[in-house]
């Protein structure tokens, strides 16, 4: 299998950044290196606030003229590629989306890049959807027709109170990307608002669309997206990905410091790792906890759906070791002590080790060493192991699908 490129940012799309937000806005010219300072002073102080102690979360931060210009050149292509990772992933390619708590369109860029025609985009902040048309309309296919909606900002009504969730416009995907985590954020019940929420902007969707819900990947933030995958699949929902099961998490169910989240390599633009060598940050990796999702169908019983979950939880911890069956890898490689190298993985059963002694030659034989993050594998003959499952000499592992761009 040859290396392939990593996610990264069009040069069109790059441009169009720094020609709507820079430090000399309208020219198109990189930040001198005095420039770099004040934002990366500016991406600090919007890290902290976003995934740090979240005082910004929920707040508007989009019209601040600092925090935006260090959104925009920071933040908005790390957005982009985890957009465009999921959409590769979740095998989506919707030709119209409607991109709720949009900012300045990362998300919809991503769609369009992959073949959108038509993006909606709903923001509250009227300067984030004016900068999004300026990134958007240069990078574009022809026919690209993008509506902006900004009847949520200011002091009208909140995002579950607008307009834009009621419209008769249907679209192929919904998504949402880092502004669900904002929504309610810190308050008792929030998950249950979360998932109205999505209900109701599954409205809006075609028939057979999606929603694609991308938020921080934090131990807090990953845990309440987790809980909110939860509630919608106790309502009905099916996960395209990345689960390879509507069950539960097993994460939830470890303990408090568990979670499960998304990470991989990415071409990172020179901009982003100037701003992240001044402010501290490693942006080696993009990282993200998501879920693209289907809402039930017409006539489906969600409360007779709850109760199939909740019977194949039961039928752990692990199914049989003949049957063939997709895990996705949730793990990087852990070394113990009498060691072993330990991968969990994740599908039908829970979450559980797939284990090797180092330099175990079978292991080699099936792949096991090279396997990445969020691979989703088909495995064939394990060995049963106390705890989980081990490479024995007739053991296979077939990569059913590598998060590595081109390889889907």
């Amino acid at each position: 299998m040859k290396a392939m490129p990593a996610y990264g940012l069009p040069p069109l799309r790059l441009q169009a950044l720094l020609t709507a937000g820079g430090p000399v806005a309208g020219t198109g010219a990189e930040p001198s290196a005095s420039e770099l300072d004040s934002m990366g002073k500016a991406v600090l102080r919007l890290q902290r606030g976003l995934t740090g102690e979240r005082a910004l979360a929920g707040a508007s931060y989009m019209d601040d003229p600092e925090l935006l210009a260090a959104y925009l050149l920071y933040y908005w292509p790390v957005s982009y590629a985890q957009a465009t990772r999921a959409l590769e992933l979740a095998g989506l390619r919707p030709a119209s989306i409607l991109d709720l708590g949009s900012g300045p369109g990362p998300m919809a860029a991503a769609a369009l890049d992959r073949g959108a025609a038509r993006a909606m985009l709903v923001d509250k902040s009227a300067g984030a959807l004016a900068l999004a048309e300026r990134i958007l309309a240069p990078a574009s296919v022809s026919s690209t027709c993008l509506e902006l909606d900004a009847l949520a900002q200011g002091d009208g009504p909140p995002l579950r109170e607008n307009a834009a969730l009621d419209g008769e416009e249907r679209f192929e995907l919904v998504c949402f990307g880092h502004s669900l985590n904002e929504f309610h954020a810190g308050e008792n019940g929030r998950i249950g608002l979360r998932a109205a929420l999505v209900e109701r902007a599954a409205l809006r969707l075609a028939e057979g669309g999606s929603v694609l819900i991308i938020d921080p990947a934090t131990l807090a933030a990953a845990r309440d997206a987790l809980a909110l995958r939860d509630a919608l699949c106790a309502r009905g929902w099916r996960v395209i990905a990345p689960c390879t099961t509507d069950a539960p998490c097993p994460a939830l169910a470890a303990g408090a410091s568990h979670s499960c989240h998304d990470e991989a390599a990415w071409a990172v633009p020179r901009i982003v790792e100037a701003l992240a060598s001044r402010a501290g940050l490693d942006r080696a990796l993009i990282k993200m906890s998501w879920f693209a999702l289907r809402p039930p169908e017409p006539r489906s019983y969600p409360s007779a759906v709850a109760d199939s979950l909740a019977a194949k939880r039961e039928h752990g911890p692990f199914p049989a070791s003949d049957q063939k069956t997709l895990y996705r890898v949730v793990s990087e490689p852990m070394l113990n002590k009498a060691g072993r190298v330990r991968r969990l993985i994740c599908g039908i059963g829970g979450r559980f080790p797939l284990s090797a002694k180092r330099g175990d030659q079978n292991a080699e034989a099936a792949g096991f060493f090279a396997l990445r993050r969020y691979d989703l594998i088909e495995l064939d003959k394990p060995e049963r192991r106390e705890g989980g499952w081990g490479i024995a000499a007739d053991t296979r592992i077939r990569v059913a699908q590598s998060p590595e761009p081109g390889l889907l």
